[in-house]
């Protein structure tokens, strides 16, 4: 009788992974996916451990925690603001120097040493910023 149960239960669960499967959008069946699995896997580790067998079930859990808890960034993580695609203007330029459109090099290039001296990453700045300071550098000096 149980085992009969049993294969009801099976079979109604394939019947409901399915209808999801067919109705739902491709995100939805992988989340669904992920936490059956980890439902699936938790469930086992627990078994093993009410079982008695308390290494196995820490010696598997320890194996997949990093699976089951990833700690990575997500895909499209970025640390500070994304830098613009388009490319920048000279006033833009001059105004993240601190100097005139029309500036010398000398000028240009103090203003660049002093900014760079202060927001450069190794010192505790933001890489982003020390990316526009270099990109505004190099746009006031090609027109050069």
């Amino acid at each position: 009788m149980n085992w009969l149960l049993a294969a009801i239960g099976g079979v109604l669960l394939i019947w409901a992974l399915a209808w999801i499967g067919v109705n739902a959008r491709a995100s939805t069946v992988l989340r669904w996916i992920k936490w059956i699995l980890t439902a699936a896997i938790v469930a086992g580790i627990a078994t093993l451990a009410a079982t008695g067998q308390f290494r196995a079930a820490l010696m598997v859990g320890l194996m997949l925690f990093p699976l089951l808890f990833p700690w990575r960034r997500p895909r499209g993580f970025h640390a500070g603001p994304r830098p613009s695609a388009s490319t920048m203007s000279v006033a833009e330029a001059a105004e993240i120097l601190g100097v005139a459109a029309d500036a010398d090099e000398k000028t240009i290039t103090e203003a660049y040493r002093r900014m760079m001296a202060e927001h450069h990453p190794d010192k505790g700045g933001s890489a982003w910023f020390a990316r526009r300071i270099n990109e505004a550098r190099d746009v006031l000096m090609a027109g050069r």
